[in-house]
């Protein structure tokens, strides 16, 4: 019994040195933001199912003040994908074969990386697998690149000792993000970006009752802050929401911690300015308030889903620490 857990040991040994040295001939992977490559055939892609597969990924991401596709879809045929292609962060794959269902893989050729395959024995059950899966599949991609970017962000974070004292939380930030303003409880930091800036918020509000638990106030809280904090270039100008198009909410967790979702566009009273945003109000039952990060951009001219996918990528990573 002796000889045989000893060789159990090794063994595993032996494997788990495999599967570090398959890490480590791993490359380093390729590939934009919420950017996907698409292997199938050409005329499969022109046709029906390259329609379906436009309709889930290539969709509208939400609350952007013009039209920007949910993910950029890059196509190329089977024989195509070799070496290089092999080493693209995220990818969709097409198959016709003689199995049916959807399959997930991570790091198969480069690091890191995931890589969707769905197969089905015709154009019509692809298309079924494709409708029934969508949701699924897109946030499996939508989670790998929030993911792909914190580990990218932490990389290089600033010492966000002030915050954890007096919010009570952690966050990483990185350090290219300048602190434009600290108040009680209130903090702004903005980076410069292409044509102009992205800005993250963090503050703490009240938690009275019911209707901050369904999110009913984050509207109200937000335009209160903006007024009080957040000016505009002229006098009497300052951040506030855009009413005219109402934001959307969902619910959420951010780190074990149930929190409101609120994405909308912003715009300065009284000015021209304005942009999309995107604001977490966390749920802290235990001290009576809600943790609020917020991101917003303003860069008019340029598209602007990458950010707030940056920004996003950062407020995730907010964790209650009393």
């Amino acid at each position: 019994m002796k000889k045989y857990i000893i060789s159990a040991i090794i063994l595993g040994f032996i494997i788990l040195s495999c599967q570090d040295d398959h890490e480590k001939l791993l490359p380093d992977s390729t590939g934009k933001t919420h950017s996907i490559l698409v292997i199938m055939d050409d005329k499969d892609w022109k046709g029906a199912v390259g329609d379906s597969i436009r309709k889930y990924f290539a969709s509208e991401f939400s609350d952007l003040p013009q039209s920007e596709p949910l993910y950029t879809l890059h196509q190329a045929a089977p024989e195509l994908f070799t070496d290089i292609f092999k080493r693209v962060r995220d990818v969709l794959i097409i198959k016709k074969g003689d199995k049916s269902g959807v399959q997930y893989f991570k790091d198969k050729f480069a690091r890191p990386q995931l890589i969707v395959q769905v197969e089905g024995r015709d154009n019509d059950e692809i298309k079924k697998l494709l409708y029934k899966h969508s949701q699924e599949i897109v946030d499996r991609f939508n989670q790998f690149e929030i993911e792909n970017l914190q580990r990218l962000q932490r990389k290089s974070l600033r010492n966000n000792a002030d915050i954890e004292k007096e919010l009570g939380i952690s966050i990483d930030i990185p350090d290219y993000f300048a602190l434009v303003d600290h108040q009680k409880n209130f903090f702004w930091f903005r980076r410069d970006v292409k044509n102009g800036e992205a800005d993250i918020l963090l503050y703490s509000v009240p938690l009275k009752d019911e209707q901050d638990l369904k999110g009913n106030r984050v509207v109200y809280y937000r335009d209160s802050i903006g007024k009080k904090y957040i000016p505009g270039p002229l006098d009497s100008t300052y951040m506030k929401t855009e009413h005219n198009l109402s934001p959307s909410q969902v619910m959420t967790t951010i780190n074990g911690k149930r929190a409101i979702e609120t994405r909308g566009l912003w715009n300065m009273k009284n000015d021209f300015m304005g942009g999309p945003y995107v604001n977490y109000s966390i749920i802290d039952k235990k001290h009576k308030r809600m943790i609020v990060g917020e991101g917003f951009i303003y860069a008019p001219a340029i598209d602007k889903r990458d950010y707030m996918v940056q920004l996003e990528a950062i407020l995730r990573t907010i964790k209650l620490k009393k």
